[in-house]
C-alpha cells in the first residue's frame, strides 16, 4: 500500500500531466504537453527533435498503459496513477524516464544540465508559478552552481518516488505538496 504522503506526492505528481486538468490522464494529456513543451524550446513540428521526442513520448504512453491501466480503458486516473507507483517497474520503467525526457527538452543547449533560465521555461510551461519554479530549482541544484545536472535531477527522481518523507528536496519536482 502506498503511504499517506507518497499518495500525496503522486497525486500532485499526477496534475503535472493532466493537461487539461479533467481528473485523469490519456494520449491527448500527453501530446498537449510535448506541444506545449516544443513550443516553448522552440523545437519545430517535423524536425529531427521533434520527430524523436514525439517518438519516445508515444512510446512511454504506451508503457503508461500497460503498468497504469487497470481496467484496459486507455485512460490513467488519479487512482490508477497512484496505485501504480507500487510497482518499482512503473517507477523506473515510464515515471522516470517521462520526467528524463521532459529535463532533455529543457536542456536546449545540450550541457546536461538545466540553468535558471531553462528551468523556469520548463517549469512556467508545465504551469508552475515563478515563485515557485525558483524554489524548487533552489532546492535541487544541491552544490549552489546555478545548474541543475543529470546527476543532481537523478537523484531527486529516485528521492521523489522512494522517499516517504514530504520534506525530501526531490519533492520539489512536483512543486509544492
Amino acid at each position: 500500500m502506498v503511504t499517506q504522503a507518497r499518495q500525496q506526492k503522486f497525486a500532485k505528481h499526477f496534475e503535472r500531466y493532466d493537461a487539461d486538468n479533467d481528473g485523469k490522464i490519456d494520449q491527448s494529456d500527453i501530446d498537449a504537453l510535448i506541444n506545449k513543451w516544443c513550443n516553448a524550446f522552440n523545437i519545430p513540428p517535423g524536425s529531427d527533435k521533434w520527430r524523436i521526442t514525439v517518438k519516445r513520448a508515444n512510446r512511454l504512453w504506451q508503457d503508461l498503459q500497460g503498468h497504469a491501466d487497470a481496467n484496459g480503458d486507455k485512460i490513467i486516473s488519479r487512482e490508477e496513477w497512484i496505485a501504480a507507483h507500487e510497482d518499482p517497474r512503473f517507477v523506473d520503467e515510464v515515471a522516470i524516464p517521462l520526467a528524463q525526457l521532459t529535463f532533455e527538452l529543457g536542456d536546449v543547449d545540450g550541457d546536461g544540465s538545466l540553468s535558471l533560465s531553462e528551468w523556469m521555461i520548463l517549469q512556467s510551461t508545465s504551469g508552475v508559478g515563478q515563485v515557485e519554479a525558483l524554489k524548487m530549482f533552489q532546492a535541487l541544484d544541491h552544490n549552489g552552481d546555478g545548474y541543475i545536472s543529470t546527476d543532481e535531477h537523478d537523484a531527486a527522481l529516485r528521492e521523489f518516488f522512494g522517499s516517504d518523507s514530504l520534506e525530501a528536496a526531490g519533492n520539489h519536482l512536483a512543486g509544492r505538496v
